[in-house]
């Protein structure tokens, strides 16, 4: 019902500011020079995406695959007297095609629950609705935000793209002040990437969280960066995040994070089986990037700490079920390379081959121990990335991922032994294509 309603008065809206910008009468001119629609502005993207995965880690050999289409409207204003304005995204999306576990994948609505392929359907929501506020100039501003908003490494949160971005409804504000900022936010309800539907937050229990509440402080010129935020979802877990970065040259870049996590009353009071580590958790991570000529080299070491009694534990990017936990690292991938014990390892190495078009190998490594027995996972991965490489293609990018991998027969991670107590080698196949075409309409 609040679609059908929303829908048309977006749709209203959208054209009202059209004609504000077409056509305008010399008596309303200076009004709108000072209103809304003067600069206002509506951006097409359309969106398709395939994520492919096989594997046979926790059951017999499974495919996991979903293939969708999304297309979205993202509406922002100008500011009313300077101060006050308001952005809108609707997002439609369309199933392709999918198999069972496709909800896995993250693109596809899943209205059974129950991962079959029956169940998967596209879906429609309007991500973003949100007022917003400016105050101060270029040497100190402040910037609020309240409503439906999507979150790029805001404190401790942050918003995955997919057919479409999850969003959280809360406040937010953004204090700039020369080269320092400061973040703060509180958010309480969640809509998932794949989903229209409106959600809690959760423990992994499925107990609701009341809110989710963070900040950071960063620091940002032209050779470093520093941040460090904070999170607590309230009585559940409590987020720290460090990441830094240094420009030594034109080649040489450094950077460096560090994740953690503490459980609170509610997650202590969870069953083992719900939590991913006892008390605490901690993933380090360091890395250096070189750069010659069309060559890009990355590099990066970490090393997890996340102890469970009788299993392996392992540090989780998300702070509630339903959000998105801020994470920055090359070792992003799931639950892999987050383990407790575990040392990963990664190269990724990036060659441009003309303008507009680069392709690179990544290469993971992780080993842990686990009762006697060296625990080995990776993959091997093409990535290519076609982005502006025509002038009659500058709103069109493709990018396209293959993938190999191993790592083992378990349960919640912790490994899965063989009758001589040996743990169990698993491989899969992943692969990923993405086509996005973006265009200005005004």
């Amino acid at each position: 019902m609040k679609e059908k309603v929303l829908f048309p008065l977006l749709t209203s809206l959208i054209l009202m500011a059209f004609q504000a910008k077409a056509d305008f009468s010399e008596a309303s001119a200076s009004f709108i020079r000072n209103s809304l629609w003067q600069e206002a502005g509506l951006d097409l993207k359309l969106h398709n995406h395939w994520k492919y995965l096989k594997e046979n880690e926790a059951q017999p050999v499974a495919v996991h695959n979903a293939w969708g289409q999304a297309l979205a409207l993202d509406f922002h204003s100008g500011y009313l007297w300077d101060r006050i304005g308001f952005d809108t995204t609707y997002t439609r999306a369309v199933r392709l095609g999918a198999s069972d576990y496709f909800s896995t994948r993250g693109l596809l609505y899943d209205s059974g629950g129950n991962m079959k392929k029956e169940d998967a359907h596209g879906f429609s929501k309007f991500g973003q609705r949100y007022l917003k506020l400016k105050l101060g100039d270029r040497a100190l501003a402040l910037k609020a935000k309240a409503g439906w908003q999507e979150l790029k490494n805001i404190g401790v949160l942050t918003s995955t793209d997919r057919l479409s971005r999850n969003s959280y409804a809360g406040y937010r504000g953004a204090l700039n002040w020369r080269n320092t900022q400061l973040d703060v936010g509180v958010f309480h309800k969640t809509l998932r990437h794949d989903s229209a539907k409106t959600l809690n937050l959760q423990t992994q229990s499925g107990r609701k969280v009341d809110a989710i509440y963070t900040g950071a402080l960063s620091y940002k010129d032209e050779q470093s960066a520093l941040v460090y935020a904070f999170g607590e979802a309230k009585d559940y877990q409590r987020r720290h995040v460090i990441e830094a970065a240094y420009t030594l040259s034109p080649r040489w870049h450094f950077s460096s994070q560090i994740y953690g996590s503490q459980g609170l009353e509610n997650y202590k009071n969870m069953p083992a089986s719900k939590r991913s580590f006892d008390k605490h958790a901690w993933h380090y991570v360091g890395e250096a990037k070189w750069t010659q000529d069309a060559w890009t080299q990355r590099f990066a070491v970490a090393w997890t700490s996340a102890p469970k009694k009788n299993a392996v534990g392992y540090y989780v990017r998300h702070l509630t079920k339903n959000s998105r936990g801020r994470f920055s690292s090359l070792t992003s991938a799931g639950k892999d390379y987050t383990r407790d014990k575990e040392l990963a390892l990664v190269s990724l190495s990036q060659y441009q081959i003309s303008r507009g078009i680069k392709s690179g190998i990544q290469l993971n490594y992780g080993q842990f121990h686990y009762r006697n027995n060296l625990v080995r996972t990776g993959e091997v991965a093409l990535i290519n990335r076609f982005s502006n490489w025509h002038p009659s293609f500058k709103d069109l990018t493709l990018s396209t991922l293959f993938g190999y991998g191993w790592s083992y027969k378990n349960s919640k991670e912790t490994p899965r032994l063989n009758a001589r107590g040996h743990f169990m080698r698993s491989d899969n196949l992943s692969a990923e294509i993405v086509i996005e075409y973006k265009f200005n309409i005004f």
